[in-house]
């Protein structure tokens, strides 16, 4: 059972573990660092699963599944800086270069100018390495622009749209990957993603399934739907499993949930998203401070989908609550954790199933999972292992393969497969 800060009938808040270990260096903890980018989902994930770091065995299986959405984490933020870096610049370069707006022609001679540039700057006694790297990143920007042109119209819709090709393209890199794993190429996962996301929207009262099959060809709206398939193959592979309670049972169920099974990853749109400034402390010890939104906060929603944990709910005079956190703040290893408080039914408002479909979507009935988390009795194993009340929790299974080839992995058991839908 879950270790708990508070638990009576009324209220449960769990104890979760700060900071990280590795079962590759298990005795050093860790603190850790705030999310990066995109990744709310892969850093909710951590208080949930093992963790393998580099000291751990480089050549087996856990260790090889943790480097590949590792690198999928960074490539996603190598993709937002792109965002707010070579993509915004580039475009202001060539309308300062051209005084004119930007076509195909216009390209082609920025592409003359770019090769002048380069080799004026080769001749350059100082080291320009960067600069050159930039110009080269420049070139091929404009070449695929020109390759086409035909598809996007215009520069500045290419530009727009490079971000999420990309994200695309890495998470179709991604899937690849993983297929020794899944048995399924990166089409085939998608497919059935999109399918299994189609099933849980029932009699749907706007055209969800038309609507999804119409802007198939738009990267803006794939990229998202790619995304959340790696999340739920990054759940599979951490061996999660879809929790059984739905949000629109009483909240003694979710109650009940978090003392069996631990926190509750969730995914909201808009964001609910912890934000100091327009909260105020309501609870205060040296654990923990629990915040709430301010009475007079008039602070806009947030845009897009942001992942959390549910670690307690409570029912009282003044209401229902949850208490989440947030794993876009730092989790030190001392100090009081900050927990946010919301209204429960702020949380109906705003969660999505897993495969990223709003509860209050237009159908006669939105199915889950809403929640992924570890198996029953695993959480517990986690705490002992991450506090260092046992540093020999780590589940081995003796009939598992512990070397893996890098070309030709064998499959996840059969237990792993099951706890989340591929098919």
């Amino acid at each position: 059972m879950p270790h708990f800060l508070k638990n009576n009938p009324n209220f449960v808040l769990l104890d979760v573990q700060r900071g990280k270990r590795y079962v590759g260096d298990p005795l050093v903890r860790l603190p850790q660092a705030a999310q990066k980018g995109n990744s709310c989902a892969l850093y909710a994930f951590n208080p949930l699963r093992f963790r393998f770091g580099k000291k751990y065995q480089a050549n087996s299986k856990e260790r090889y599944i943790e480097l590949i959405f590792s690198d999928y984490r960074r490539g996603i933020n190598e993709i937002d800086a792109n965002v707010t870096g070579i993509y915004k610049l580039i475009s202001e370069e060539i309308s300062e270069f051209l005084q004119e707006p930007i076509t195909a022609e216009g390209i082609k001679k920025y592409l003359v100018e770019l090769e002048n540039n380069l080799k004026t700057i080769k001749r350059l006694s100082t080291n320009t390495s960067e600069l050159e790297s930039q110009i080269v990143k420049y070139q091929q920007l404009c070449n695929d622009f020109l390759s086409h042109k035909e598809e996007y119209g215009d520069f500045d819709e290419f530009i727009l749209q490079q971000e999420y090709v990309n994200w695309i393209n890495l998470a179709q890199k991604t899937m690849k990957r993983l297929s020794p794993f899944t048995h399924l190429q990166a089409d085939e996962v998608l497919e059935n993603h999109i399918n299994t996301t189609l099933k849980s929207v029932v009699n749907s009262k706007d055209g969800y399934s038309e609507l999804l099959n119409l802007t198939r060809d738009n990267p803006q709206f794939m990229a998202p739907i790619y995304h959340q398939a790696i999340v739920n193959l990054a759940a599979s592979c951490y061996e999660l499993e879809g929790s059984n309670w739905e949000p629109t049972m009483p909240l003694e169920a979710l109650m009940e949930t978090l003392r069996q099974c631990g926190p509750q990853i969730i995914y909201t749109e808009p964001c609910v998203l912890f934000n100091k400034t327009s909260c105020q402390i309501e609870t205060a010890t040296e654990a923990y401070q629990i915040y709430s939104k301010k009475e007079d906060d008039s602070e806009e929603a947030t845009n897009g989908c942001h992942s959390l944990l549910i670690i307690g709910a409570e029912m009282s005079d003044k209401g229902s609550f949850v208490y989440l956190i947030d794993p876009n703040l730092p989790d030190p290893l001392t100090g009081p954790r900050p927990i946010y408080k919301i209204s429960y039914d702020e949380l109906l408002s705003k969660i999505l199933n897993i495969y990223g479909v709003s509860l209050n979507e237009d159908a006669e009935k939105v199915t889950g999972p809403f929640a992924f988390q570890a198996p029953k009795g695993h959480f517990d194993k986690l705490y002992d292992f991450v506090t260092g009340t046992s540093l020999d929790t780590y589940p081995k299974n003796e009939n598992d393969e512990t070397d893996i080839d890098h070309k030709r992995c064998p499959s996840l058991s059969q237990e792993t497969t099951k706890r989340i839908k591929l098919e």
